[in-house]
């Protein structure tokens, strides 16, 4: 039988199922909370995904959790407890750094530019200043103006947060610049009322959200 992985949560707090169709399979003081399933579908359907939010939520509310996104699965329950064992220590730090944490979100659009191309053939000057454009461009970097609204946005909010994340994508609506803040549940409120303050740049968009499980703290900082 294939098992679906939500979280990773201490055992002795563990308690019972965090909610109807989970079950907990447990070792050596840690606890896994899956469910049984058959064969994925591909892709997953809408309800399926708020589901299992709902379900890694329920568990984040109860408890400090490493959650997983959708679509760990499991070949079995030896499987399982052989997870939980091989991966031990790095378990047990994880929850002990996650305890009483939430994490928030902010995200900021930044609206697409248009470039004007020159009529002309570019100099080698300009050609080396196109390069560096695109490598500050690329999908996974912040170009300066972004990072300098990043670190201001992160200052601002510093004394709320214990961590922060930052990550940047393209779209055709512009770029988004996606900065998450690992916190206290208790300091969420007052992040919500620092949030406020922030003043985007002309023609950006501000979007505000949380508190999640701390999806983007589980890995090593990149």
């Amino acid at each position: 039988m294939k098992y679906l992985l939500y979280g990773i949560v201490q055992q002795d707090l563990a308690g019972g199922s965090p909610e109807p169709g989970i079950c907990l399979l447990t070792a050596h003081g840690l606890a896994a909370a899956v469910s049984a399933v058959e064969e994925m579908g591909s892709p997953p359907s809408v309800s399926s995904l708020l589901a299992y939010e709902r379900a890694v939520e329920a568990i984040h509310a109860r408890q400090a959790v490493i959650p997983l996104r959708y679509g760990c699965v499991m070949e079995s329950e030896f499987a399982v407890i052989r997870l939980l064992e091989d991966h031990r220590q790095e378990y047990e730090a994880l929850l002990v750094r996650l305890l009483g944490m939430t994490e928030m979100g902010i995200r900021v659009l930044c609206p697409a530019r248009a470039e004007v191309l020159p009529d002309f053939a570019p100099s080698p000057g300009a050609r080396y200043l196109a390069s560096l454009r695109n490598r500050y461009n690329s999908a996974n970097a912040l170009v300066p103006e972004e990072a300098k609204l990043a670190d201001q946005i992160v200052g601002l909010l510093s004394d709320c947060s214990t961590e922060q994340r930052r990550e940047v994508s393209s779209s055709s609506q512009g770029r988004l610049v996606s900065l998450y803040f690992l916190m206290p549940k208790n300091r969420a409120e007052q992040f919500r009322q620092r949030a406020r303050q922030i003043r985007p740049p002309g023609g950006a968009k501000l979007l505000l959200s949380g508190p999640w499980p701390p999806y983007n703290f589980v890995a090593p900082s990149s």
